[in-house]
């Protein structure tokens, strides 16, 4: 009995003593790899075969997956025979470069001044035409020195060109910044099922559909919002009407509808049919409720 199981444990030994050393093999050739090309190459490896830099590890394939390819690479079958695995390297990937896109310098600052809009003008070193200057009826400042000059139309790299112009008769090289410090001249109009209807100041000559729905407080629950329509007022009484669906530009992303609104345009959005009809039915209802919640306190004619 006392042999075979000291026979029994031997055998466990050894079993246990092979797997150890089938183990530790790729290992071994990893670490043996990188003591040759490794170490210069990518920068050196800790025991377990992980590279410092990119925290990788290593790989192992047969050379009989690698197909013909690899039982033919004299560097492969020089590492290891048939039925052993072979060390992959890992490889480590340069990141990918994305092209700059090209910046375009474009001015965005094409507010044209108008009629109650206010300018900030600064002179350096010189207070006395320095400022807060009101646009007048005729689109006009009061300036001192020069006079009135007349604004209406031109933005402010024009109207710092015109002033550099008319300074440079009383000052030399004059430094001049211009920037609008009051917008008033330009508006448009939002009616309707909206949070917030009214008039909407503009900071430029152009305002967008969406951008106009924010500012007013965006849709009511009660708004028809897909018979939307802008209004553009004309002199000679020819209006253009341009519908504007708002549910498909709100909630589908349909930049169709995104129309753009001049000065003077008016956003209405109506109500829907529902909403309508209640508005015309409360007023009528609201006293026949009134009298209903009495407690029977209603009496007939000819009731004492």
């Amino acid at each position: 009995m006392i042999c075979k199981r000291g026979l029994s444990m031997t055998r466990h030994f050894q079993i246990f003593l092979l797997t150890a050393i089938l183990s530790s093999v790729p290992v071994s050739l990893y670490a043996q790899n990188a003591n040759n090309n490794g170490q210069n190459q990518m920068g050196g490896y800790n025991s377990y075969g992980q590279n410092y830099q990119t925290g990788a590890y290593p790989q192992y394939i047969y050379p009989e997956q690698m197909g013909a390819a690899g039982q033919n690479n004299p560097a492969v079958m020089g590492q290891s025979m048939p039925g052993q695995p072979v060390m992959i390297q890992p490889v480590m990937l340069q990141p990918m470069i994305q092209p700059q896109p090209e910046i375009i310098d474009i001015n965005t600052d094409t507010y044209t001044l108008g009629p109650s809009d206010v300018l900030d003008i600064l002179v350096s070193r010189h207070p006395e035409v320095s400022g807060n200057y009101l646009v007048n009826a005729e689109g006009a400042i009061q300036y001192e020195f020069v006079g009135d000059i007349v604004v209406k139309g031109l933005n402010k790299a024009d109207i710092k060109e015109l002033l550099v112009h008319k300074l440079s008769e009383y000052l030399i090289s004059p430094d001049v910044t211009v920037k609008i410090s009051g917008y008033n001249s330009k508006v448009v109009f939002i009616i309707g099922e909206v949070g917030s209807p009214g008039k909407l100041i503009m900071k430029g000559d152009t305002i967008t559909v969406h951008e106009a729905l924010v500012q007013a407080g965006l849709l009511l629950s009660s708004a028809k919002a897909t018979k939307a329509t802008i209004v553009t007022p004309s002199e000679n009484g020819k209006i253009v009407r341009r519908p504007v669906n708002l549910a498909k530009l709100l909630y589908k992303g349909d930049m169709r509808q995104n129309l753009i609104m001049h000065p003077g345009d008016t956003l209405y959005v109506p109500a829907t049919f529902l909403t309508k009809t209640m508005r015309v039915i409360s007023p009528v209802a609201a006293p026949i409720s009134t009298a209903a919640g009495t407690n029977g306190n209603v009496r007939g004619f000819g009731t004492p």
